[in-house]
This record gives structure tokens, sequence and C-alpha cells, in this order.
């Protein structure tokens, strides 16, 4: 007696259409998009699921909510829809990997001033057995520690929606 392969039976061609139905989501990639003129590198993106902080052409301050989903014209989010005209402005503070490069030049500069005002006072305990050594090398450290405070106030918060700025809502492979 001869067996069915299992390619040929309808068990495999119904698991096939099944798998296909489920899994059609996971080919589609939706995001917003936030971008300075034409530079690639300043890209941020936002995808569904994400807390996305704006301030809209309605209100003058800034609201959080959940992306829930992104369509041609219009981001759903948990608590409102949005069309991207009227967004005015994105918090960008937590998500823009520039700031990471800047709050570790922030804490070097920070750091290597309160190290060098430690050592002062080291070395002139050792040397002199008394403080009168330090102010020597205060201000130089005063300057390190002001530089590197100056640096963690440059961060980027936020992102305004004017100019070459743009807001985009990016669908690949979706419906």
């Amino acid at each position: 007696m001869m067996r069915k392969s299992f390619l040929n039976s309808k068990h495999f061609v119904i698991s096939f259409l099944f798998l296909i139905l489920v899994t059609t989501d996971g080919f589609g990639q939706k995001f917003i998009l936030l971008q300075k003129g034409s530079n690639q590198k300043s890209r941020l993106k936002f995808e569904i699921g994400e807390e996305f902080t704006y301030k809209s052409t309605t209100y003058d301050f800034f609201v959080t909510d959940i992306i829930i989903d992104i369509r041609n014209d219009i981001i759903i989010l948990s608590e409102n829809i949005l069309q991207p005209k009227d967004i005015t402005a994105v918090y960008v503070k937590h998500k823009d990997p520039r700031n990471a490069t800047l709050k570790n030049l922030s804490f070097l500069g920070m750091g290597a001033g309160l190290i060098f005002f430690t050592g002062g006072i080291i070395n002139s305990l050792y040397h002199y057995g008394d403080l009168s050594q330090t102010p020597n090398s205060l201000g130089l450290s005063a300057g390190l520690f002001g530089a590197g405070y100056l640096f963690s106030k440059l961060q980027y918060k936020e992102f305004k929606h004017q100019g070459k700025n743009k807001i985009q809502l990016v669908i690949l492979y979706g419906d």
C-alpha cells in the first residue's frame, strides 16, 4: 500500500495558507522618520509601540503617547490621532544617539576637573603638608568642570518641524 506524501496532502496546503495569513504583518514595517534636511546621519526613527512625545498646533506643551499604528497620512496614538502637519515639535532627548556622545564628553570633562582638583589637593598635602598650593590647580579644574557642564547642556532636546526639518510616515511592504 502506498502512503500519501505530506507535501501532496491537503494538510500541507491548509498549513501553508494559515502560515502566510498569520505572518503577513511581520513582513511590513511602519515608522515615523524625523530628518533634518538631506542629512541622513540625523535621522530618528519611531516605530509602532514606542513612546512618542510631541507638541502639536492645538497644545503648547508636550504630550507623551504610544504609537499604535501608522497609516499613509495619519499617526494613530493610544489617546489621539495626528497628521504630521499638526506636529510642531518632537521631544528627542532620550532618542537621539548624538546625545550619548555629548553626555559621555560632558562626564569626561567634569571627571577630569574633579580628578585634577583632587590631584592638586593630594600633591599640596604631600609636598607642603597643608593646602597652600591648592588654589594653583583650582582655575584649570574649574575650567574643565565648567566645560563638561556646558557640554551637558548642549544635548538635542527637541526636533522642531519647520524649515528643512521634515516628518515622514514610512510604510514598507505594507497594506
